[in-house]
C-alpha cells in the first residue's frame, strides 16, 4: 500500500530533506519562500536604497492586518547569516512574511560580502540599514519607536554587535537605546577566526577582540535574547552560554532559551514550520520583544 501525502505535506518533508543534506541551500530557501507566500499578508517594497553603495538595499515589508501588534507599531530588522560571503535579502522572505504576519514592519537589508568587503564593513552597513529605518519609516506610514534587531548565525552576530558595541551606531547618529531589544538565533558571539576562509574575512588579527561580542558587553546594551540549539555543530552553544552568562554577571538584561535536538538549520526552519525544525523561534521571539515595547 503507498501512503500518499497532501502536497504541502510533501512539500514541507521535501524541504527538511533539502535544508539537512545543505543547510541553507538556494533550493531549500526557494521552498520556504514558495510555502510563505501561500500564507503571506503584507506588502512587499523592495530594492529601497539604504546607502550609496550598489549593495546597499533592503526589502521593506508592510502588514496588512495589524491587529496582533496591539495598535502599537513594531520594527525589526533582520540580518540574515551565510558565513559572511553568501546570502540575499529575496531568499529569507519566509522570515520576513512570518514577522510581518505577526503585525512587525520588517526590513531585510543585503549587506556586503567577502571578498567584495571586510570585517569591519558588513557591521557599518548593518548600523546604516538601522538608521535608514529610523529616519524612513515614517515616510512609508510607519513609526520609528520601536526597533527590533534580530538574525541568524553571522547575521546574529552582526546585529549583537551593533548593539553592544555603540562604535556603529553612533558613526550614524544612533545610540543602542534606539534599539529597544535584539535576538539572535545561533550567533557566533565569541568566536576567534581558525579556518582559512574566516581568517580573510577577519584579519589582521588585531581586529579578532573588536569581533567578539563579550569585549563589549557593559549592561547598558538593550535586552538580548539568545536562541541556540543544543545539537548545533557549525557555531557551537557557548557562543550563546558565555555572553549570557556575561550578562548576567554585570546586572545586564539577557534570557537565552536552548532548544534540544535543535540544529544550526533547523533553528532557522522553525520560524516558518515549528514542528519540522522542533522549535518556535518566532513566537519566542515575539513574545520577548512586545515585553519590550514601548508604548506612547
Amino acid at each position: 500500500m503507498n501512503l500518499k501525502l497532501p502536497p504541502l505535506a510533501c512539500l514541507i518533508a521535501f524541504l527538511f530533506l533539502v535544508l539537512s543534506l545543505s543547510a541553507c541551500s538556494s533550493a531549500g530557501l526557494t521552498l520556504l519562500n514558495t510555502r510563505a507566500k501561500l500564507h503571506s499578508n503584507h506588502t512587499l517594497i523592495a530594492d529601497i536604497q539604504y546607502g550609496k553603495k550598489t549593495w546597499q538595499k533592503l526589502d521593506l515589508y508592510i502588514p496588512n492586518n495589524t491587529e496582533k501588534a496591539n495598535n502599537t507599531e513594531a520594527n525589526l530588522v533582520f540580518f540574515y547569516g551565510g558565513s559572511w560571503d553568501t546570502g540575499h535579502k529575496e531568499q529569507y522572505y519566509f522570515v520576513a512574511s512570518k514577522f510581518a504576519n505577526l503585525g512587525y514592519w520588517v526590513i531585510v537589508p543585503d549587506y556586503v560580502k567577502y571578498p567584495q568587503g571586510k570585517f569591519p564593513t558588513f557591521i557599518e552597513d548593518g548600523a546604516k540599514a538601522i538608521a535608514w529605518l529610523k529616519n524612513n519609516i515614517d515616510q512609508y506610514g510607519g513609526e520609528p519607536q520601536n526597533i527590533f534587531v534580530a538574525g541568524h548565525s553571522a547575521g546574529a552576530h552582526l546585529g549583537a554587535l551593533l548593539v553592544s558595541d555603540q562604535t556603529y551606531l553612533n558613526n550614524v547618529g544612533l545610540e543602542p537605546n534606539d534599539i529597544r531589544a535584539f535576538a539572535g538565533l545561533a550567533g557566533p558571539y565569541n568566536f576567534t577566526p581558525t579556518k582559512p576562509e574566516f581568517v580573510r574575512v577577519f584579519e589582521p588579527p588585531s581586529n579578532y577582540p573588536k569581533l567578539k561580542v563579550a569585549n563589549f558587553i557593559d549592561g547598558d546594551e538593550p535586552p538580548m535574547l539568545l536562541l541556540h540549539g543544543d545539537s548545533d555543530k557549525t557555531v557551537s552553544l557557548k557562543n550563546s552560554e558565555s555572553t549570557l552568562n556575561l550578562i548576567d554577571d554585570i546586572g545586564g538584561q539577557g534570557k537565552g532559551i536552548i532548544y534540544p535536538s535543535v540544529s544550526h538549520v533547523q533553528i532557522l526552519l522553525g520560524i516558518t514550520s515549528p514542528s519540522l525544525g522542533k522549535s518556535d523561534p518566532s513566537t519566542d521571539i515575539d513574545q520577548f520583544f512586545r515585553n519590550q515595547m514601548r508604548i506612547e
